[in-house]
């Protein structure tokens, strides 16, 4: 199973307690995946589709406490992938699908005629413990959450652009979380790539233990590359020193040629024939092989004083 799905069973396996963030929570996942439909007698009915089973029946029973409302349960395969289910929570007119879009502030009616609105009434979404049970129904409904192995991105997808900005403007309302929308085909996509925000949302939804198993691959993720880029300076360096090692040895060796090595300063020779003796070794180890002991900075001034000479 996925990340994404584990999160999800996770947060559908919570309990909501109070009756303002049931009704919040609900009224978010109608208004990620549900579709309204109008029945005969002109009154709408409500059809609710998810593809995880926790969530059908964590959505099924916080619309039967908060709406005390039975809803109708079907079970079918979707048509991209053979063996992937389909959930649908249907609600008819009779069973008071327009007074649960009217609660959830998804529809009002003016003169017996129905309008869905851009997004949720602001009653609904007034209190913080609110806009979090809102933020876990928007997740459910249309929200994925990458592996953190593989990639930092948190999404929820909408249809309508002014759903998607209302959608930001609700994340951005709890601290430190920037969401941003593009569009996708036909879709209007809020998502998020910092991990540190993305955390946030974890816990604000209620996916604590998720929350834990992704801080350790994050901490894991760092330690590697932390552990990847210590390496790769470290071959750098080495590699820089073993063409400084080799330039000092080619001007040594010219020095001998042509006998200028001979009349070299005492300090020099020795630093010189320390150099062709020890080619791996680095400024500050050839410094601890002389007699006397010199540091890192004259041996380096000593060898790029032969460099010089050479040139």
């Amino acid at each position: 199973m996925s990340f994404s799905a584990d999160t999800k069973n996770e947060i559908a396996h919570g309990h909501t307690a109070k009756h303002c963030c049931k009704l919040a929570e609900s009224a978010g996942f109608i208004k990620a995946c549900g579709s309204v439909v109008r029945s005969g007698n002109g009154g709408v009915g409500l059809v609710l589709t998810t593809e995880n089973p926790a969530v059908a029946r964590h959505v099924k029973t916080l619309i039967a406490d908060c709406f005390s409302v039975s809803s109708s349960l079907m079970v079918g395969e979707t048509g991209f992938s053979r063996g992937r289910h389909i959930y649908e929570l249907k609600i008819s007119a009779e069973r008071g699908a327009g007074r649960i879009l009217k609660e959830t502030g998804i529809l009002s009616e003016h003169d017996g005629r129905w309008t869905i609105r851009d997004w949720l009434s602001d009653s609904i979404l007034k209190k913080k413990c609110c806009r979090k049970a809102c933020l876990r129904g928007l997740f459910l409904g249309a929200g994925t959450v990458s592996d953190p192995e593989k990639d930092y991105h948190l999404e929820i997808v909408f249809a309508e652009a002014t759903a998607a900005q209302a959608a930001k403007k609700l994340l951005g309302s709890f601290d430190d979380i920037h969401a941003k929308v593009r569009k996708r085909r036909d879709a209007y996509v809020v998502y998020i790539k910092d991990a540190e925000q993305i955390k946030d949302i974890l816990n604000i939804t209620g996916a604590h233990a998720q929350l834990l198993k992704y801080e350790n691959v994050r901490v894991l993720k760092d330690v590697r590359n932390h552990t990847n880029r210590v390496s790769n300076c470290d071959n750098a360096n080495a590699d820089k020193s073993l063409r400084a090692s080799d330039r000092q040895i080619a001007a040594i060796l010219s020095l001998k040629q042509n006998e200028t090595f001979d009349v070299l300063p005492a300090n020099l020779k020795d630093t010189a024939l320390a150099r062709i003796r020890y080619p791996e070794a680095t400024l500050s180890e050839l410094g601890e092989v002389l007699t006397p002991k010199v540091a890192r900075s004259t041996v380096s001034g000593r060898l790029k004083q032969i460099e010089h000479m050479f040139e």
